[in-house]
């Protein structure tokens, strides 16, 4: 009889901490708030041009779905053409809209933005929205041919030269937008605004915050010099469900996929900012923002420090300076 007692009061202790723990992870998944930051707008893009880096896997793929189901003629550029045209495919059954194509791009490489943009000069008379989505993390400390670390310059250089040399077309078709895909590891970042091609080692985890808060600066910057007509914004898409951990080691993917089955948001999810910034109409004239669950959000204090942000700007111009000397794509070098 006291074996029992002790044995039914086990049991509801157990019952207890199982409640409890479950009560905990609905609350937190709660408050990180998969639901949070839902684009209501019902902007038709029919006419529009967008394109979307990384379109063809997570929250680019569901950013690409969503502007070829207002209308608009979607380019999706990424390096997997097997994917990319997989991804094509799904988006034109999904959406009834056959202006979706596939474009290669590699943003490691200087040369194949070159190609990439004078690929779509040749074929488009215009460009609306420019979505900076892609992104990758969990890489070792490698050079890129263009001799910067490959996390900064797929996740910073690489969109930050595209859009230079995007800009004419995007002025050409104003009012037009730019939006950049940050990440709340911006906050954890170990930024040398004189390092922009990534020389110190670093752990990949500084190595993407600083690619990320760089995006931020860039937005920044990049929006006190754009004429009027153009915006730019940056955003936080939240803790999203996608491959973009795939790289890890299968135990270290393991534990990492149980937290994100549980608390990260999903694709769809998590391309409700993307689209906030795309189509809003109330944001037609707001520029050099940082966006977080379709909200203005305060990013990291460094943010606001004039001197650093032009530091980065100036850093950066200095590094594709000589690409941009191409008598085909030169541009003006403000600073």
């Amino acid at each position: 009889m006291f074996d029992c007692y002790f044995f039914c009061l086990f049991l509801k202790v157990i019952v207890c901490l199982t409640v409890l723990v479950l009560l905990c992870v609905i609350g937190l998944r709660l408050w990180v708030g998969p639901g949070k930051g839902v684009c209501t707008s019902n902007a038709r893009l029919d006419g529009k041009v967008a394109i979307v880096t990384g379109g063809s896997l997570g929250i680019g793929v569901e950013t690409a779905r969503d502007l070829a189901r207002r209308g608009a003629r979607v380019v999706i550029a990424s390096r997997n053409a097997q994917k990319g045209n997989e991804v094509v495919a799904d988006i034109i059954a999904t959406t009834k809209n056959p202006n979706v194509e596939y474009k290669t791009l590699d943003l490691s490489k200087f040369s194949s933005i070159i190609q990439f943009v004078k690929d779509f000069n040749d074929n488009y008379e215009r460009l609306d929205i420019l979505v900076n989505n892609a992104g990758v993390a969990g890489i070792r400390q490698t050079n890129t041919e263009d001799g910067i670390e490959k996390i900064m310059q797929i996740n910073y250089v690489g969109p930050f030269f595209l859009t230079r040399l995007l800009l004419d077309k995007l002025k050409a078709s104003k009012p037009s937008r730019i939006v950049i895909v940050s990440s709340v590891a911006h906050r954890s970042h170990k930024l040398d605004p004189n390092d922009i091609i990534g020389k110190r080692p670093l752990d990949f985890w500084s190595r993407y915050a600083n690619s990320k808060v760089c995006n931020i600066m860039w937005a920044k910057a990049l929006a006190k010099r754009l004429p009027e007509g153009i915006t730019v914004n940056s955003l936080n898409p939240g803790l999203v469900k996608t491959d973009i951990f795939h790289r890890y080691s299968k135990l270290r993917k393991m534990i990492i996929n149980i937290f994100i089955d549980i608390f990260f948001k999903t694709p769809v999810e998590g391309a409700q900012t993307t689209l906030h910034l795309c189509v809003a109409p109330e944001l037609e004239h707001i520029s050099g923002k940082y966006f977080s669950d379709c909200k203005i959000e305060e990013p990291h204090k460094i943010v606001k420090d004039e001197s650093v942000v032009e530091k980065v700007w100036e850093n950066t111009m200095l590094l594709i300076k000589d690409k941009l000397n191409d008598k085909e794509y030169k541009l003006e070098i403000s600073t």
